[in-house]
């Protein structure tokens, strides 16, 4: 059976901001993908809203990614595949990060853990002694103009721009969605949304 971790966000924990409540399991994007993958594979669905790619977050510290990956990480090792789903909320205003400090905080999942599998008794208790495929979901299109404005505005688009260019110029494996409908937030997946999500997704991990 190969394992897949999935690090993300709302959008990967499945969060309808309008209702307040989390989606049905079975309309999540994981779960999805889990079912299109089959019982060859087990998908480690790990996703919090408001989760950052670095640590700015000062009044709920629980959000930022990079304080909870590595236990994370090592709770559910060794994994074949890791999924990074992560800098959306990075590009919020109230954090004023400029463009490289958020790829820079999205490429250090992949630093960090090269780093411990340099290491001999990690590499064979949470590595097998093989490094996982790693493929990072980059920010998708949200409403800066109108719904989603009290949080993002048109420098965050910018930034969002940015990010995907540099990871398209890169040998990184990534993924953009750049056409998503979203919930009336304008931030979050809707239903089709999770749908095509799970559907790129299984493309892209279906032989992994």
């Amino acid at each position: 059976m190969k394992k897949i971790l999935i690090y993300g966000d709302s959008n990967t924990w499945g969060d309808n901001f309008i209702t307040g409540v989390r989606i049905p399991d079975e309309k999540q994007w994981v779960n999805i993908l889990q079912k299109k993958l089959g019982s060859d594979y087990k998908l480690l669905q790990e996703g919090l809203p408001g989760r950052l790619a670095g640590d700015e977050e000062k009044e709920k510290p629980f959000k930022n990614g990079k304080d909870s990956f590595i236990s994370i990480y090592r709770t559910n090792a060794p994994v074949d595949t890791l999924v990074i789903s992560l800098g959306t909320n990075d590009l919020q205003t109230k954090y004023q990060k400029n463009s490289k400090k958020i790829i820079d905080d999205i490429i250090w999942y992949k630093k960090v853990l090269e780093e411990l599998f340099l290491d001999e008794d990690d590499k064979k208790k949470y590595f097998n002694n093989k490094m996982p495929n790693i493929y990072f979901i980059l920010p998708a299109n949200f409403d800066y103009i109108d719904k989603a404005s009290v949080v993002f505005d048109n420098e965050s688009e910018n930034k969002r721009q940015d990010i995907i260019k540099y990871f398209d110029d890169s040998s990184l494996n990534h993924i953009v969605f750049n056409d998503l409908k979203l919930f009336d937030d304008g931030l979050h997946y809707n239903y089709e949304d999770n749908e095509q999500v799970a559907e790129r997704m299984y493309e892209v991990l279906k032989n992994e």
